[in-house]
């Protein structure tokens, strides 16, 4: 057992030398992967052992293909992966483990025990963290299904397997109800664990106050900052134009990292489209996890919507009502509850279910324009079919060509600004396709329409013509 474990050992050394010498992947990635187990090469599987909590999907996705060319290059064939989380492989290994008289102690071991190693420090910290927002109330779908996913991965490890997480997305997306479930679920998990959470304009003004101050004000403010286990800052972009706020972040920055302690921020967009904010600050934002909250499908909105009710004890309001919301207040989680709370107030007030007529007259200010636009997605295939000289069965094949392939995503694109279904309805419509084919499509089409201006004036005719 010790022999194999030497051996394992050895390969392993010689995969993570590979991949610093010849790999593509950057410092961060390396540093990761070399926290990672080589358990056993079977001949034609690599069985490789990672921090419990951390989420195998990110895993797979961003570091296999790094470790698979690596492998290739030392051992001169391919190998499958298969990963493991730690203390979880084979019942064979764990007890050859459990009667072995030393046991190897792995780095990521001894990290684990310092990080959960309790010291004295004192609890005066004031969090500033909303109790009622916490994972159990987080409704879950596909628009937000990888944010929820990263932010359960990060409060399960015991180690910083990403930093910064950075969450962005429209504004009343969920940015700061995922942000509060960090922080509360990392101080029910973790005894006397210190966590921060403030706005960026919070944090700009507590810097003034303290330069305007003096003294030891200034040094005060800095403890308070880079003291901190998990510093949760929201709506970071507000930081953008103030030059002084920034150097400063950037130094709390540095230090909060260095010292290993954990930041998650929120933006209304990724970090890269962040103006006026210092290229530095930009690329430490985008050196972690970058993960995106969109707006919520209608069964998604369905389900916010009930657990509201629940919450709230609200039972005036009929089934008809609460679909018809769904269906209309579509831009984001706030304006859907904005409309409850306006439509539940009035159910309660009356002690009556309100008509859809009293919705359509009180609720216009927060429906969706394209709510009224009766625009189907079959209307949106035809036309798009007809702008390339297509057929709608070529659109919604399977053939990827990139004559079809091209109009498809623009219909994609377009069924998704313009009508109220939701990405697995878009999907289901153009061929049985998956809701992250629809999600590509939008990305695909926004980035394009950034510098293809010939691209926009397809749209700009596409859309006259469905008005």
């Amino acid at each position: 057992m010790e022999k194999e474990q030497q051996a394992s050992e050895a390969l392993w050394a010689q995969i993570m030398q590979n991949l610093r010498t010849h790999g593509q992947a950057d410092g961060y990635a390396i540093d990761f992967i070399s926290g990672l187990r080589l358990v056993k090469d079977t001949g034609s599987r690599l069985i490789i052992e990672y921090p419990e909590g951390l989420m195998l999907a990110w895993l797979e996705l961003n570091y296999s293909e790094y470790i698979e060319t690596a492998a290739e290059n030392v051992l001169k064939s391919p190998r499958e992966l298969e990963f493991v989380e730690a203390g979880t492989h084979t019942q064979e290994v764990r007890k050859e483990e459990a009667l072995s008289p030393a046991p190897t102690v792995t780095a990521a071991a001894t990290t684990r025990r310092s990080s959960t190693s309790k010291s004295p420090r004192s609890t005066k910290l004031q969090s500033n963290l909303n109790s009622d927002y916490t994972f159990d109330n987080y409704v879950v779908g596909s628009c937000n299904h990888f944010a929820y996913a990263a932010a359960q991965a990060l409060v399960n490890s015991q180690e910083r397997i990403f930093n910064p997480l950075f969450i962005y997305g429209n504004s009343g997306m969920g940015k700061t109800h995922l942000l509060h479930a960090i922080g509360n679920a990392l101080r029910a998990r973790r005894e006397n664990v210190q966590v921060l959470y403030v706005t960026s304009e919070q944090f700009t003004n507590a810097y003034i106050e303290a330069i305007r101050k003096r003294g030891d004000a200034l040094e005060l403010f800095r403890k308070k900052y880079r003291k901190v286990d998990v510093l949760l800052i929201d709506d970071v972009q507000f930081m953008a134009r103030a030059d002084k706020t920034q150097e400063e972040f950037f130094h709390t920055f540095n230090a909060l990292f260095e010292s290993g302690k954990q930041i998650v921020l929120s933006s209304d967009c990724p970090a890269c489209q962040i103006t006026s904010m210092d290229d530095r600050l930009k690329t430490r934002f985008s050196q972690g996890m970058t993960v995106e909250l969109t707006a919520p499908c209608y069964e998604m909105r369905m389900a916010i919507l009930r657990q509201k009710m629940l919450k709230w004890k609200q039972n005036l309001l009929s089934d008809e009502v609460v679909q018809f919301i769904a269906r209309n207040v579509t831009q984001s989680v706030r304006a859907l509850e904005g409309a409850l709370i306006r439509t539940s107030t009035f159910a309660s007030f009356n002690n009556c279910c309100p008509s859809i007529a009293f919705l359509r007259e009180n609720l216009a200010d927060l429906m969706s324009k394209r709510a009224s636009s009766g625009l189907s997605i079959a209307d949106i295939q035809q036309r798009v079919a007809n702008e390339f000289g297509l057929r709608v069965d070529d659109i919604n094949g399977r053939r990827r060509t990139a004559a079809i392939a091209h109009p498809r995503q623009i219909a994609m694109f377009l069924a998704r600004r313009h009508t109220n279904s939701s990405l697995q309805d878009i999907g289901e419509a153009f061929g049985g396709r998956d809701h992250g084919t629809v999600l590509h499509a939008m990305r695909t089409i926004e980035e394009k329409l950034r510098v293809d201006d010939e691209l926009r004036e397809v749209l700009a005719r596409v859309t006259e013509a469905l008005a």
